[in-house]
């Protein structure tokens, strides 16, 4: 029983001891005669926070029922054109809304590319992501509504795996490219 004590006093002692030793203190003001404003140099973390964009997107979800298209407002944050196609998958992706259903949540994006007008998506369709008829053509309208209310975008190509599939899930026609109507 006294060696069990023994053995928490120790523990305890030895924390203390580290914990005291990690915090040390070091002087972070300004050198005594200079000019703060001018030895303060911006982190590389703040530098990337004053380069990021944040901008209110319109989601497509589908309703519970499965039946129509519902949009949702959404503020995404990015660093430039293709972090903001990314950063609107993932809205797409996900949904914080319980009457609407996202139907791209359990599809991976592999890369995003946008050149002259033409945005292209790589994802992966897993499985348990395959959905009939009727939801591969809601998830494609939803995907088309959410992008082509970047007025940059004026194509979508969506590859599957790399790959030009004919069918994004085997029932619809799928075009190369989506064009805006």
């Amino acid at each position: 029983m006294k060696k069990g004590i023994y053995l928490v006093i120790l523990v305890c002692a030895i924390s203390l001891l580290v914990v005291g030793c990690g915090n040390k203190h070091t002087s972070s003001g300004p050198v005594q005669g200079s000019n703060p404003e001018s030895t303060a140099q911006p982190t590389e973390a703040n530098q990337e926070e004053e380069n990021k964009q944040t901008q209110e997107i319109q989601v497509y979800y589908v309703d519970t029922q499965l039946t129509k298209l519902e949009k949702s407002t959404k503020e995404i944050t990015f660093k430039d054109n293709s972090d903001k196609y990314s950063k609107t998958f993932v809205a797409l992706e996900s949904n914080d809304q319980t009457q609407l259903v996202s139907l791209w949540n359990k599809i991976d994006l592999l890369s995003t590319k946008f050149e002259q007008g033409m945005l292209t998506l790589d994802v992966h369709i897993p499985d348990e992501a395959r959905l009939g008829a009727g939801g591969e053509l809601l998830a494609l309208d939803a995907l088309s509504e959410t992008f082509f209310q970047f007025e940059e975008v004026q194509s979508i190509d969506l590859l599957v795996d790399g790959e030009s599939p004919e069918s994004l899930m085997g029932h619809a026609e799928l075009d190369h490219p989506i064009n805006r109507e």
